[in-house]
């Protein structure tokens, strides 16, 4: 997964755009994406319109449910770490989608926001809600007695 600034750019003109004077943003050479560095007063304001632009958002707990092609293609990007986040649109055949890397710092007032691509169509399943364990013990009981 490495793209240049002549692929992202112009692939989230829009979202860059949707940031208006909010985020300012440059080219990251060492990672091959464009970064956006900001306060942690505006994080508020940047996710409201990352929910606004991406179908699906992933952190710590639920990338192990993310499709194994998006896992696949970011890499080391899908290793989360606490309050990182991964906003995704499955990309539409033979054209690339914009992925958001939403980066908190160690230090708690500033983030990181950094924009790359994703080519892989992936289908995303709703995991089915599990039945808690006093239910899957009385089940176990009734087949048990049955």
């Amino acid at each position: 997964m490495e793209y240049t600034e002549q692929e992202i750019k112009p692939a989230s003109l829009d979202l860059i755009e949707s940031f208006g004077e909010l985020l300012t943003w440059r080219w990251e050479e060492e990672k091959n994406v464009m970064l956006a560095e900001f306060a942690s007063g505006k994080a508020d304001r940047v996710v409201a319109i990352l929910h606004q632009k991406f179908s699906h958002e992933w952190n710590r707990k639920s990338i192990k449910l993310a499709p194994d092609s998006v896992k696949d293609e970011l890499g080391d990007y899908a290793k989360l770490i606490k309050d990182q986040r991964i906003f995704t649109n499955t990309p539409e055949l033979d054209q690339k989608s914009v992925v958001a890397l939403l980066w908190p710092w160690g230090h708690g007032s500033t983030l990181s926001l950094r924009l790359t691509l994703l080519e892989t169509p992936y289908e995303y399943v709703e995991p089915q809600p599990s039945a808690n364990v006093i239910s899957k013990f009385f089940k176990k009981v009734k087949s048990a007695m049955a």
